[in-house]
């Protein structure tokens, strides 16, 4: 991968050392947004070959050192003061957030004095929906319905769209004009979704959805394995 990338800067980095008349330097400008297309795709074949990759079973050794992970603007469910803290980094389009959802939802209702759940988005490029639907998420929850749409909209994950958001977010009894004004894709959901994803990749999360409990890597996302911790650290 790193000699075809190099390959593709090669000779675009020779014409420009060079001198350029008008015409030239227009032609560069379309080589400049070829070469940017096709880095892109790279990129994004390169993103799906490590998710693939690590859900076929390949994953580097564990790393049991636990991170500092701020919350941020990241919406939290559960007391502040909990004894555990569950941090997700999750794509709404991905099929396994899609199946560690409900479980994290039980152990919120299971035990609501003891763990708080705190939700980092980071949607994969392979997923063209994912931002759209992250989008809706952080318009719910403006309206202090995020985790409920995050829940709800998680068995749709195949079928992500418009009408999908619009449909949860009636049932949710959310303000429906205010919630279609606030879904966009706008620099400010940009902004959270960049910090999340620079988080994200600044502790090695490589995938989704990739949970830390207490700043540690879970090594499992069933129920009983949350489960476990939460009372190992009730008992200590």
């Amino acid at each position: 991968m790193k000699r075809l990338w190099l390959l593709l800067a090669l000779p675009l980095a020779v014409l420009l050392a060079q001198c350029t008349t008008p015409s030239m330097e227009n032609r560069l400008s379309k080589m400049e947004s070829k070469q940017d297309s096709i880095l892109k795709i790279l990129g994004a074949m390169q993103e799906k070959h490590e998710f693939m990759a690590m859900r076929m079973g390949w994953r580097p050794p564990p790393d049991t050192t636990p991170k500092a992970i701020p919350l941020g603007t990241s919406k939290v469910q559960g007391p502040e003061n909990a004894a555990v803290t569950i941090v997700e980094f999750s794509d709404l389009q991905c099929p396994y957030c899609a199946q560690t959802a409900p479980i994290l939802d039980s152990i919120a209702h299971a035990y609501p004095n003891d763990v708080k759940i705190v939700f980092k988005h980071f949607p994969l490029s392979f997923h063209p929906q994912a931002k759209a639907a992250a989008a809706a998420a952080i318009a719910a929850g403006k309206q202090g319905k995020f985790f409920e749409f995050r829940y709800k909209v998680a068995p749709h994950f195949r079928d992500l769209k418009d009408s999908v958001y619009l449909g949860v977010a009636k049932e949710l009894g959310l303000n429906m004009e205010k919630f279609k004004k606030d879904m966009v894709l706008s620099p400010e959901v940009a902004q959270v979704l960049d910090e999340d994803m620079s988080l994200g990749r600044k502790i090695g999360v490589e995938g989704t959805p990739t949970i830390f409990v207490n700043g540690r890597l879970a090594q499992d996302r069933s129920f009983e394995y949350f489960e476990q911790l939460i009372k190992k650290s009730k008992a200590n």
